[in-house]
């Protein structure tokens, strides 16, 4: 097959690892990523203090680089069959003997081995090893010596720091091996509950780089920024400074420890006993210069600039520095309030002392954790570009990377522990598994809480946890965060410590599957997690990359493990009966992103139009963890969906909408300030585009407003389909938001579109300016103009290889799936990477609903 730019961004953002730990100073790192090799230890007679050592053959061992897993490693070998394509994961060994022993690879522990040159400046310095996420155990050993074993290794969300500088030779060759073990039981790892098949090998491996570090005697770990605001005013900021100092001596040291944020300079002494670790903290009350006026805020990107502060400290022992360490830090201040109505109590979130509704969906990595910062980096350009504004890791999900560039890119982050098993298991916990539970929260507290995206924590999922263990979880956070709200789970269930959360889940499974868009209108709530999307194909041109055409259509047992019996029912019912039973798959896939805007638009919509009875929804799910067809805002290839673009339509900052409830139109203001004199104007047509009611208003709204300004006033006899259009205007014309309906006359619940297939067929010109190239982007205009006397439905341009076929992805199209009335021009942009075109032409091609014919034109690359 002829490589494509699809092909070429999946390659990339498979095998692009992603960045180093935040806190650990770049200049003295050194992160092992290549040159590792793994191999079963059930084939292996060799011991640790053979395997570490230089020199060690390992001419039948799997080469690799780290981080990655056991399984993704043997599948980069080509050991185990691609488990993304076709029915490929079911023959992968484990997976039907998941009970059985006797034939699956992954029941043994696996040795991770790599060696490495050791800078001789490394000489009579502390040595540091770090690692972040090794699943699950591990004994390690570095030049033929133990360092540490399982006991002391142990739980895939932990954090740890050996001292190896009396093992390693500054200098020469070095060997670093891991004997991992795997998660057994109920052991604390990483669970993919029902988003997607959980690999045979459950994540065993390393999940993030490895790195070598150094510093004197004295060590600096895990610093802070507590910032406070002067709320309601913003002019002034009070800055608390924390950071952990370690002496590994065996002797009482005095030093200096030293910290600069810009212009602003402050230092104490501190004595340490020997091998005494200490947190250090600096106070605005004792050191005045930690109180800023006028300091430039962090926003999330819907409201205002992401502004960042570096702070740089540094150890001194008699005027030597024996370490650094450096950390970006935002200043800002998240709140909570509930806000009690009726019998309901709903939690509102505030950024900067500013109420703001929450939209966004659940995260996941690649199913065997590749890290890509290539992926992320699309990940949360789509994230914007549908103006959502938070992502939630149900467990903590997620390279550094990831959370780095949410700080710089304004997204918002809810972390928090994972659903069901194993983490709610609580009735199967031994004390040592507490004990674990608390660790790991501790270790990723720590390492997140600098990150000014991270908004909140859920120290449960679908419940809330014991009363002992939750008392242990809160304990962690007041002590080593307490700057921002935390809930005892994701749902409705007071705990005994946290009590009402403000929070909501359910009601399970229609919410997961389908429940038509006028539902949304009575949940007046913060739901961490819904969707209409219990049956989301992705469109034509990718679900063929997902298995073999036989096995497509007609539907076969090969979408068994694409969907879950659970919710796909749901959604395959409400296709039928609102859109008719599909014939083809092309004409299945094509109904299946009509009835994703319609019903992911009124999703998003109803949740801020109910502001702030309703303060936020997180759509299940955000993106995939490999090819499947339900719970997705794009696929895993990167194809924008039906509700990728409800999505975007419904989170238009400033926005009209309908709402289905109340028969009405409504107008949103995600901004924090005014409007004056803004022009409403809503057509409703029939089924044969002919306009039958119109209402135009001029009108003010205030800041963070939403309001319904009049009920529609439409005919009661109607045809069986009728079409509304909504626009908004300032003053001078200029469009600011249209929106576009189809209503049934057996209104929502009952709502029957099927005669939709009876639309005439139309003909629209598409004219295309010249593809432009700018700062690495690739830029095309498209003025669509239906010339017919009949309405053109589900307009769906595509941009495709000219060699393949395939579409480019990620791609970026101002609007799809759009509709225009009879005469209608308009004008869309779409921008797409310059690098993943590799063609000197490319096919820009038109369907829709009605089109009469699908068009294709070719276009120049420049």
């Amino acid at each position: 097959m002829k490589t494509s730019a699809l092909s070429i961004f999946l390659l990339l953002s498979v095998f692009l690892s992603s960045s180093v730990f935040s806190q650990i100073p770049l200049a003295k790192s050194i992160v092992l990523h290549d040159h590792w090799s793994i191999r079963s230890s059930a084939s292996l007679t060799d011991d640790g203090r053979v395997i570490s050592k230089p020199g060690y053959v390992t001419r039948e061992w799997y080469p690799t680089s780290v981080p990655i897993t056991v399984l993704a490693a043997l599948v980069n070998n080509k050991v185990c069959p691609d488990p993304y394509y076709g029915n490929n994961y079911m023959e992968l060994p484990g997976v039907r003997r998941w009970d059985k022993p006797e034939g699956n690879p992954f029941e043994s522990s696996w040795w991770y081995r790599t060696e490495f040159d050791l800078p001789s400046d490394y000489a009579g310095k502390q040595v540091w090893l770090n690692f972040h996420g090794v699943n699950y155990r591990a004994n390690l050993w570095v030049n033929g010596q133990k360092v540490a074993d399982s006991s002391r290794m142990e739980g895939a969300y932990r954090l740890f720091s050996f001292d190896i500088a009396q093992y390693v030779k500054a200098g020469q060759k070095n060997c670093l091996a891991l004997e991992i073990f795997p998660p057994k039981g109920f052991d604390l790892t990483i669970s993919w509950v029902d988003w997607n098949p959980t690999p045979p090998d459950r994540g065993m491996g390393i999940w993030y780089d490895v790195i070598l570090s150094t510093s004197g005697t004295v060590a600096i770990d895990h610093p802070f920024v507590k910032t406070r605001l002067n709320l309601p005013s913003t002019d002034q900021a009070k800055l608390t400074v924390i950071a952990e100092v370690k002496n590994v001596e065996s002797t009482p040291v005095k030093g200096l420890l030293k910290g600069t944020i810009e212009n602003i300079n402050f230092a104490r002494e501190v004595t340490l006993n020997a091998n005494e670790t200490r947190e250090i903290t600096f106070t605005p009350e004792e050191f005045s210069q930690l109180v800023v006026n006028n300091p430039r805020l962090w926003w999330p990107h819907t409201i205002g600039p992401q502004n960042l502060y570096n702070l740089n400290l540094r150890f001194e022992i008699d005027g030597k520095v024996s370490d650094t360490r450096n950390l970006r830090f935002g200043i800002r201040e998240i709140s909570s309030w509930m806000n009690k109505f009726d019998t309901l109590c709903t939690k509102v979130f505030q950024i900067n002392g500013k109420n703001i509704v929450i939209r966004g969906g659940g995260y996941v990595q690649d199913m065997m954790l590749r890290p890509s910062n290539e992926r992320v980096d699309a990940d949360l350009r789509y994230l914007k570009f549908m103006n959502l504004n938070t992502l939630r890791m149900e467990a903590p999900r997620g390279s550094d990377y990831l959370f780095e560039r949410c700080d710089e890119e304004g997204i918002l982050i809810m972390v928090g522990w994972c659903c069901g098993y194993p983490f709610e298991s609580w009735k199967n916990w031994t004390p040592h598994t507490a004990d674990i539970a608390e660790e790991s929260w501790h270790d990723q507290i720590v390492n997140l809480r600098a990150h000014p995206s991270v908004f909140t924590w859920l120290y449960g999922s679908d419940n809330f946890p014991p009363e002992d263990i939750e008392r242990r979880y809160i304990d962690v956070l007041k002590k080593y965060d307490g700057t921002r709200p935390y809930s005892s789970s994701a749902t409705q269930a007071p705990s005994k410590i946290d009590g009402y959360t403000g929070l909501c889940m359910g009601p399970w499974p229609e919410v997961y599957g389908y429940v038509p868009p006028s539902f949304w209108y009575s949940k007046l709530e913060f739901n961490t997690e819904c969707g209409p999307g219990g049956e989301q194909l992705p469109p034509i041109e990718t679900i063929k990359l997902v298995m073999p055409g036989k096995d497509l259509w007609p539907v076969s047992s090969g979408w068994d493990l694409r969907l879950r019996k659970d919710f796909y029912p749901f959604s395959r019912k409400a296709l039928e009966s609102r859109y008719g039973k599909p014939v083809s798959l092309e004409d299945y896939c094509s109904k299946s992103q009509i009835l994703q805007l319609e019903a992911t638009k009124a999703m998003f919509e109803a949740f801020a139009g109910n502001k702030y009875e309703s303060s936020g929804v997180i759509y299940w799910m955000f993106n995939s963890a490999w090819p499947k067809f339900y719970w997705q805002l794009y696929d895993y290839f990167y194809m924008p969906n039906g509700a990728f673009y409800g999505a975007k339509k419904a989170c238009e900052p400033l926005h009209v909408q309908y709402n289905y409830k109340e028969n009405a139109v409504q107008l949103v203001n995600s901004f924090y300030q005014d409007y004056k004199r803004l022009k409403v104007t809503a057509r409703v047509f029939d089924f044969n585009a002919k306009e039958v009611y119109a209402k135009e208003v001029m009108t003010n709204l205030k800041a963070d407003e939403s309001k319904i300004l009049f009920k529609l006033g439409q005919p009661k006899a109607l045809t069986y389909i009728y079409f509304l259009k909504l626009m908004l205007q300032d003053e001078e014309g200029n469009e600011i938001s249209s929106n576009f309906y189809w209503l049934s006359d057996k209104g929502d619940v009952n709502a029957d579109f099927k005669n939709l297939a009876k639309l005439p067929s139309v003909d629209v010109t598409a004219k295309l300016s010249p593809l432009s190239k700018q700062n690495g982007k690739l830029k095309l205009v498209v003025e669509f103009t239906n010339p017919s006397t009949s309405l053109a439905f589900g307009l769906n341009p595509k941009l495709l290889s000219f060699s393949t076929k395939e579409p480019i992805l990620p791609i970026f199209w101002q609007d799809n799936y759009f509709s225009l009335l009879p005469g209608e021009k308009r004008t869309i942009e779409m921008q797409v990477d310059a690098s993943l075109v590799t063609e000197n032409k490319l096919i820009f091609k038109l369907d829709g609903w009605n089109l009469r014919t699908v068009q294709e034109q070719e276009i120049q690359v420049p």
